[in-house]
């Protein structure tokens, strides 16, 4: 066996727990995090570029028309639709749009392997943990209460870390 790479022999479903595995949960739930986080950013520039549309968004400046030795000859006020802002603005969009198609890519990747873990498991009780914690993105409350009268958070969150092998 490979140093650095340590088996978890867990006695009481005979299931083995790699770090790979453990890795496997971990980028899942971030993936579904940086997701969001995407979302939320598309969101927030399309309602800036449609107010900048709809709301007449205009830029203004001051500008001297020249000099006569030290004294101005007068300013003049300049108004303007900020074209460079909002096709910047634009490109973004279409970045993180595309970045958005990507991540949905890899994030089903990453639930097929998942899921083929999570069928994996020989405890069913520890194995519908998995799967509502980590495909239906419960918190453990809702996971507790999808469990049944006889769990709480804490429990189900315990007998996660357990056959994980994590250590709090």
């Amino acid at each position: 066996m490979p140093r650095g790479i340590s088996l978890v022999q867990r006695g009481d479903v005979g299931q083995e727990v790699t770090p790979l595995e453990k890795h496997i949960l971990e980028q899942y739930t971030d993936m579904q995090a940086e997701e969001r986080n995407l979302v939320r950013r598309i969101q927030s520039l399309n309602d800036k570029i449609l107010n900048m549309e709809m709301g007449g968004y205009m830029v203004a400046d001051s500008v001297t028309c020249g000099r006569r030795g030290k004294k101005p000859l007068g300013t003049r006020k300049i108004q303007g639709f900020p074209l460079p802002e909002y096709n910047h603005k634009k490109e973004c969009l279409k970045t993180y749009k595309l970045q958005l198609e990507l991540a949905d890519m890899k994030l089903l990747e990453l639930l097929k392997e998942v899921e083929e873990y999570i069928e994996g498991i020989g405890d069913s009780r520890i194995r519908r943990i998995m799967r509502y914690r980590y495909v239906d993105n419960l918190s453990w409350v809702q996971v507790a209460h999808r469990m049944g009268i006889k769990h709480t958070a804490e429990s189900c969150r315990k007998a996660h870390d357990r056959y994980l092998g994590i250590e709090k």
